[in-house]
Order: C-alpha cells, then structure tokens, then sequence
C-alpha cells in the first residue's frame, strides 16, 4: 500500500511539474488585442486609400504589411450606435441604441430613422443583458481596458460606464470632448476620467490638445505593466472628431489643416504602440485592427464654431455622403488587419466585413465561445484573415439608420430603401424609395448611377427580388430594445461635484431613461 502511496505521489508531482511548465506557455501563447477606433475618419483620410494631402506613414504600413479591407462596414452612420454594436456583436436596434422620439421645447413627438447618439441628457446605454466583448474577455483572464472615447452610456449613477461594461480601468471621455456651447449652467464640459473618477474638466481643468498624448502614453504604460498577461487594448481616439484637435508638435504641419493635423498624430501615435509591441517582442502575438466608427462629419464646415477656426471634416474620397447617412461615404469604412506572421502582408479584400464581426472574431481567436443561446448579427472573418481566398460569411449586410432599415448590401450590389442627404443635416432630407435605389457600388462606388432595369444590369431582377425579400426578413425578424437614447433629464450630466446639479426635470424618459 505504501508502495502504491507513493508512486501516486510521485505521478501526481510529476504531471503538476508538467502542468506548471506547459500552462505558461500555453498562456503566454493566447494572443493580445489592440483595436483601434479612429473617431469620423473617412476614404480619403489615409494615403493608401488615396488621400493626396494627410500623411499616414504608420497606416499605410500596417495596410502594406497587413489586410486592407475595401467593404468594411459600420453597423450605422454615427457615433454611439456604430460603438455599441462594435462592443456587442449586434445590431444597434437590438441593443437599444436609437431613439424613437423628438424633442421640441420639452415637447415629445414620435420620431424613426434617426441618426442619433447619447447627449449629455441622456440617461439610457448598454443594457446588463447585452453581453459585450470586454465582459467575456475579463471572464477569460484578459486585462481589458478603454483608452480614449466611450460614448456608450454614463447612466444617473455611473452604471453604464466602462467599469461596469467589462473593462478593469478606463482612462478618457464618457461622451466625447464635448464642450458646453456657451451654456455650462445647462450643459457641462465633458470629464476626462479615470476609471469612474472625474480627473477634471475639459478646457477648463484639462488641456484637450494634449489629450492623443495622453492616451497614447497610457496604452504604452499598459502594454508595459501587461507584457505577460494577455491583454485587450480598445484605442479610440478623437482628436479627429470636430471641434478637432491636436499637441503642439502637430498643430499647423499638415497640408490637410486642422484637421490633418488630428489626423497625422493619431497615426504618428499608433507607431508609436507598435513600436513599444516590437521592444516587448509582443508583435508576433498581437492583434492589431485599425478602423473609424463612422464616416466624415461633412457638416462640420468653418462656419460652426471650433476650437480652430479652420476646416474639421475628414473626406470620404470618391464614396458619396457622410456620417450620419447610409451612402457608402457614410459607413463604409477604411480598415486594416495587422498581425506580423500571421497575416499574410499585402493583402487586399472586397469580401463583406462588418464592424460587428470584430466581437466574434476575436472571441474565436482567443478560444472564448460566445453562449449558445446568445444570437450575434456578425460573424467570425478568421477565415478571410488568414485565407486569401476565402469568402465572407455575411450574404447581406443590413443598414440601419436609427430604428428603420435604410439600405441592403448584397455582394456588389447595394438597396437603398431610404436614404439622407449628403450629410445629417443638408435637403434632401429624408426620401423613400419604392423599389428600392439599386446601385452596383463596386463599378458606381460613387453611387451616381442607378440602375434603371436588366438594360442596366443583367442580374437586376434577381438582386431585387433577393433584397427585398432580404429586407422583409430582417425586418420581420428584429426585435428592438427599449431605446436608450430619448433625450430625457437635464440633471443627468451634472453628477459630477463641481457643478450645481439642477432640478431633476424629466421629459421623454422612456425605455431604459426611466
């Protein structure tokens, strides 16, 4: 017995012994994620997708040495909802980000198919049965952390901020950096905060020109205090956003103007990370993926006030439209893989790629499943990661605007069903379209052309009858969340304890504002 005793001690320290020596490597193997989030970055934006005035040295590269994606899109044309269905997997209708109503003088009146983002009023965000990508990253031993912009939800007692979404530290903006219009007894200077503690104001407290930098040297202190853990990184900055912004080091050098400017220290900012990846030896096992949440803000002419007086639209290139409508200039987005050695590098796809498949993508290559009876509106694209030949799993792709599905994506051919003019706010304004607007966006990308009939387009009754049906399926198949939106509280962004909080005046709470 005493022999048997200890012969099973012995095996027992052995396979600890092996345990202890292969665990580490197995998790020191499962890969890192930075994801970058640029903030109303458009086509013409970038070198490689054929800006001729804003130099993107560190883009370019990671385009030359990695995957360029050439039908990338957001899930909608604006901010807080193309962010909360990145986060989620899901269409923003399903998870509550639109509003159904409209504000006029404390006045609610019924409203669909807008384009529109949390304010600062807002009391709504990600509800507690929305599963997000940091969540299942956290549960699976990943340090998560937000660097940048959320604009997600903040919530009367903080409940929809970073910390309470999955991330173990959260260091930038709530909103965006949003200033008070010249009415801070009503509207405040958006925070900059760490975790869910208020740093100080910006422009009054904060310097927002210095704020890329800022970011950027805390991404550079977690990947250093990370090195051997595994790690997600969601980047997003907006100096890029108007009123845009940049350090002094970067002010007036871009031919592109103040915007330009923006644009070159975020990229100036995003070689820098990847150096300090190649210094940890972190490259080879780090995932990078770089994108904007919307089109350009072509609205954001030098007549509305900015910090700079100068132009703060970024450009769409050749795509027609903006942020906050569904032409391509509005959501279809420039984006690029990144992962020496595992990528193959100079690569270029037109496969179907949404934004929403980032969550199950890098579920899949962290080996965290998703839960089964949990639906997701993206897909996995490992496959066209690492196989050039491989096509994408989405046969359509829906655009939302709001709560009304606007257009349908199938293959080349584009169904527009609603559309917006130029940007948010230009006439046109909101028209309907029966049939719906058919463009081939691969031969027209400049949508100008429609197709009149099959003497335009030989497949044109078939790609008709697939995207109406199409169309009518999805439709039928959604089932929205209560809005998280709806204007609803002018006490609700004055938590903070260096403001004088109103009195709580509700108006328009409804769903999740209550």
């Amino acid at each position: 017995g005493s022999c048997h005793l200890a012969m099973a001690l012995r095996y027992a320290a052995l396979c600890a012994s092996i345990i202890c020596c292969i665990w580490p490597l197995i998790y020191a193997a499962r890969p890192n994620f930075i994801i970058i989030l640029a903030d109303d970055v458009g086509w013409g934006d970038i070198g490689a997708y054929g800006s001729p005035s804003i130099r993107t040295p560190v883009l370019d590269h990671m385009i030359q040495h990695g995957l360029k994606f050439d039908s990338l899109y957001t899930a909608q044309p604006i901010c807080t909802p193309s962010r909360g269905a990145m986060l989620s997997g899901r269409q923003p209708v399903r998870v509550g980000m639109y509003q159904d109503v409209q504000l006029n003088n404390t006045q609610c009146s019924p409203a669909h198919g807008l384009s529109s983002v949390l304010w600062w009023d807002s009391l709504g965000g990600l509800q507690n049965d929305t599963l997000l990508l940091p969540q299942a990253l956290d549960k699976a031993g990943y340090h998560t952390a937000l660097v940048g912009k959320w604009h997600v939800g903040i919530g009367r007692h903080l409940e929809y901020l970073p910390l309470q979404k999955g991330f173990d530290e959260f260091f930038g903006t709530p909103l965006w950096h949003m200033n008070n219009m010249g009415n801070e007894s009503q509207i405040p200077d958006c925070p900059l905060m760490e975790g869910n503690k208020m740093l100080g104001r910006l422009y009054k407290d904060i310097n927002v020109h210095e704020l890329t930098q800022r970011y950027m040297a805390r991404v550079l202190s977690i990947i250093d205090e990370h090195q051997n853990d595994p790690f997600f990184i969601f980047y997003t900055p907006d100096g890029t956003h108007e009123p845009t912004y940049a350090s002094a080091a970067f002010q007036n050098k871009s031919a592109r103007g103040a915007y330009g400017d923006a644009m070159e220290e975020m990229d100036w900012s995003i070689g820098q990370i990847l150096q300090r990846l190649r210094e940890r030896k972190l490259d080879d096992n780090t995932f990078v993926f770089f994108s904007s949440d919307n089109g350009p803000a072509l609205y954001a002419t030098v007549e509305r006030p900015t910090l700079s007086g100068k132009l703060q639209a970024g450009s769409a290139g050749p795509l027609k439209g903006g942020k906050g409508t569904t032409w391509e200039g509005g959501i279809r987005m420039p984006g690029v893989a990144y992962w020496p050695g595992k990528i193959q590098p100079n690569r270029v796809t037109q496969e179907l790629v949404s934004l929403m498949d980032i969550m199950p993508t890098v579920l899949e290559l962290a080996g965290v499943s998703v839960p089964p009876n949990y639906a997701l509106d993206g897909v996995s694209m490992t496959n066209i990661l690492f196989n050039e030949t491989a096509s994408s799993k989405h046969e359509f792709l829906f655009h939302w605007r709001g709560d009304t599905l606007y257009a349908v994506t199938y293959g080349f051919y584009k169904a527009h069903f609603w559309t917006q003019g130029g940007t948010m706010y230009t006439t046109p304004g909101i028209q309907q379209h029966d049939p719906p607007l058919i463009f081939n966006v691969m031969a027209d990308v400049s949508e100008q052309f429609p197709l009149a009939g099959p003497q335009d387009d030989p497949n044109y009754d078939v790609v008709l009858a697939a995207v109406v049906q199409a169309a009518k399926n999805e439709i039928a198949s959604m089932d929205p969340a209560p809005p998280q939106f709806n204007v609803c509280d002018p006490a609700a962004g004055m938590w903070s304890p260096d403001l004088p909080i109103p009195p709580s005046k509700p108006y328009c709470c409804v769903g999740g504002g209550n």
